[in-house]
């Protein structure tokens, strides 16, 4: 069996390992901190910072000034180098690697000589044993270098350095000069300075050294204990983490039961009414079968005897059939006259939750720090009409709590009335006038409760949108918009620049146009990574930027191949696809994010699954795609795949008809919602995600239509002639 790594060689291994290049030591330097790396470590490591500014030790984070970026000031690890031999030789004994004589030829070594520092071969053993020169030399043979480990290749401390100026050793210590010097340079340059003999000063050093180490010993213990307690609370919050994820589990394991306990009772009665209706039914069902097959079967009786028979035939048996048919008649009325089903279809079954126990469920389930003293069992997000009222609930134990309403809308701020509801629980109710996002600050002591401040968004209907609410002006041709997510308006302006601006219409950035060469940009969509992709109809191709502006890729060039564009319009992002509206080839291009054609969807015609110019495409977070089909006066909804669902619209004046669509886009943040620009009628039209009209809205405010979209505050943001109307 192979033997395992000898320890001593792995430890010996890792201290001559630099910690920075993973690399043996070359030219070790300390620093200040007495950690070590070597020369060129340092000064890559250094070279990441600014001339004269320190940089952090890898070790210890202390910071570390290197002046001018010369490692060579800092003192030499010769320590280090000594260890590096050591280990050498180490390796050489355990066969790690060849050992070859270092006093002769280079013949094999087979013995270590501990005074003369070397590896010898065979011969060089026998002159050791034989000449007087090499007498009381101790030599080990690299057996017995293996089995003795490092004490058997320990050896007496190097000779002092020669000066290099008068080669003479340096015996001598200058305390003023802090370096080691000969007698001559006592003469020439240090008289008069602080000096003593290395062997004499070597023994105080080590005594101060001593000394200066015990207090740090001493501490080691408190810092053991500290790291200690660290990783105990660790573990107990690990510990309580599992627990409170067993009781969680359980809890809504408990509410899970209730609610499959109820359902179960609640189908079993629903099931029951309808099966007793349905029974009933059943019975109807079969009498007007037979009474229908009754009356049918005369009629058929009496119009084949009408056909067949022959006069005296027909005289002999009228009456008996008259009598029959006078019967029926009779009979049939009566169920005729009254044709109601027995049962009604009205059966239903309604399932109320109260809105306490939304909220209880929603909001009374917190995660706190601590030991809050108020509990805040309000909304945390709410979506509600305009003028709607709102009510947060609180407890405290500390008297009447102080409510601020923020509104992030308009900047203002409300001083709200806390009513006693019962005991120590507290009522703050407002009613919102201005549409937008909330911030509802509730305080005790002047001291935020848990979970404040409370989001609340106020949405209106998209039946009150009429007027326009702001302006974005001074856009020459806008055309498509998408938002980020730092919720900044991307516009394209189609002879000029890609503009960026904030949520309060100030520009803050753009894509160049002279830097890009844009010709007719049109549609802008954004990925999950902020990436922006622009379309440039008039270069047949789209771009890929960064959130920054800068080019990433490039794709397309004109003609009707897989790689090719025609006049590329809308474009939207959904997960890593990419679809481009390819107009004038009258399909849709579908990329991945990395500009790579996946497929096409379509073909010039008039039919399902086919496109007259589509110019904008929109894809909702159930994964359908909306495509306005322009010149087909329709908007197609498909699935990602390009299989047709239904369409929207006809080329007529009536309510939700489209006249030639061109922008659409669906609510990012519910999808009740999604909104179409009607060109040539001047509006922007607005469907159930059922493709149901509810409303049009814009008609007087806005012309020449293009893109449309919807903010996370449910603002709709339209590209009308010269500006961004917002409504």
């Amino acid at each position: 069996m192979a033997e395992g790594p000898d320890p001593v060689v792995a430890d010996l291994k890792q201290e001559v390992t630099c910690g920075i290049c993973h690399d043996r030591y070359q030219e070790p330097k300390l620093l200040p901190c007495c950690h070590y790396y070597c020369k060129q470590c340092i000064l890559t490591l250094s070279s990441r910072y600014r001339p004269n500014q320190p940089f952090p030790c890898p070790d210890c984070r202390e910071p570390t000034l290197l002046p001018n970026n010369n490692p060579d000031r800092l003192p030499t690890a010769f320590f280090i180098n000594r260890m590096k031999a050591l280990h050498s030789r180490m390796e050489k004994a355990h066969g790690k690697l060849e050992a070859t004589c270092e006093m002769c030829s280079g013949g094999k070594a087979t013995a270590f000589c501990r005074q003369c520092v070397n590896f010898i071969c065979e011969d060089c053993v026998k002159s050791h044993k034989r000449l007087r020169v090499f007498a009381g030399h101790a030599i080990s043979t690299l057996d017995e270098l293996k089995q003795g480990g490092v004490k058997e290749l320990t050896f007496e401390s190097p000779p002092p350095p020669k000066c290099e100026d008068h080669e003479e050793l340096k015996k001598i210590f200058c305390f003023d000069c802090n370096k080691l010097i000969c007698r001559d340079c006592i003469v020439i340059e240090h008289a008069g300075h602080n000096y003593e003999f290395v062997k004499k000063a070597a023994p105080a050093t080590r005594k101060k050294l001593t000394e200066h180490l015990s207090p740090l010993k001493n501490l080691l213990p408190d810092l053991s204990t500290a790291v200690n307690q660290v990783k105990g609370t660790k573990q107990n919050i690990q510990s309580q983490k599992e627990l409170t994820e067993r009781q969680v589990n359980a809890k809504f394991q408990e509410l899970h039961d209730i609610l499959d306990r109820c359902k179960v009772r609640v189908l079993r009665e629903s099931s029951a009414l309808a099966d007793s209706r349905m029974e009933k039914l059943t019975v109807q069902e079969k009498g007007l079968d037979l009474s229908l097959g009754t009356a049918q079967s005369l009629i058929d009786f009496v119009e084949c005897t009408l056909e067949n028979a022959s006069d005296e035939e027909l005289i002999t048996m009228q009456e008996q059939v008259v009598s029959r048919i006078d019967v029926e008649v009779v009979k049939r009325g009566k169920e005729a006259a009254n044709p109601d089903p027995v049962e009604k279809d009205d059966f239903g079954v309604k399932v109320f939750v109260c809105e306490d126990l939304k909220k209880l469920c929603e909001n009374n389930i917190i995660v706190h720090e601590g030991k809050p003293i108020v509990k805040g069992d309000g909304i945390k997000t709410a979506e509600v009409d305009k003028y709607a009222r709102l009510n947060v609930y609180i407890s405290s134990k500390q008297g009447k709590p102080q409510a601020v309403l923020k509104s992030l809308v308009d900047q203002s701020t409300q001083q709200l009335q806390a009513v006693p509801v019962r005991g120590e629980v507290y009522s703050v109710e407002y009613t919102p006038r201005v549409r937008g996002r909330h911030h509802l600050l509730i305080s005790v002591d002047d001291q935020p409760i848990p979970g404040s401040p409370f989001s609340v968004f106020i949405k209106i209907p998209p039946t009150k949108l009429d007027k326009p609410v702001r302006v974005i002006r001074r856009i020459n041709e806008p055309r498509y918009m998408a938002f980020n997510s730092s919720d900044e308006l991307i516009v394209t302006n189609y002879s000029g620049d890609v503009l960026v601006f904030d949520k309060k219409g100030k520009q803050i950035r753009s894509i160049s146009k002279s830097k890009h060469g844009f010709v007719g940009i049109s549609g802008v969509a954004v990925d999950k990574e902020d990436n922006i992709y622009v379309c440039d109809s008039s270069k047949h191709c789209v771009y890929k930027f960064n959130k920054r502006g800068d080019l990433l890729k490039r794709f397309g060039t004109k003609g009707r191949g897989p790689k090719e564009l025609n006049f590329p319009r809308g474009i939207a992002v959904a997960g890593d696809q990419v679809f481009v509206c390819d107009q004038n080839n009258h399909r849709v291009q579908v990329l991945t994010t990395e500009l790579e054609p996946v497929k096409q969807i379509g073909s010039e015609g008039t039919g399902n699954e086919h496109f007259n110019c589509p110019e904008d495409v929109a894809v909702d977070n159930k994964q359908m795609m909306y495509v306005t089909d322009c010149y087909n006066h329709r908007v197609q909804v498909l699935t990602m795949d390009g299989r047709f669902i239904r369409s929207i619209g006809k080329k007529r004046s009536g309510q939700g008809d489209l006249s030639t669509p061109r922008g659409v886009c669906v609510t990012g943040f519910v999808c009740h919602w999604f909104y179409i620009v009607d060109y040539y009628n001047g509006c922007v039209s607005v469907f159930t995600k059922d493709c149901q009209f509810v409303t049009s809205f814009g008609n007087g405010h806005i012309t020449n239509l293009f893109g449309v979209t919807v903010d996370t505050d449910g603002f709709v943001y339209a590209c009308s002639d010269g500006s961004v109307v917002i409504f």
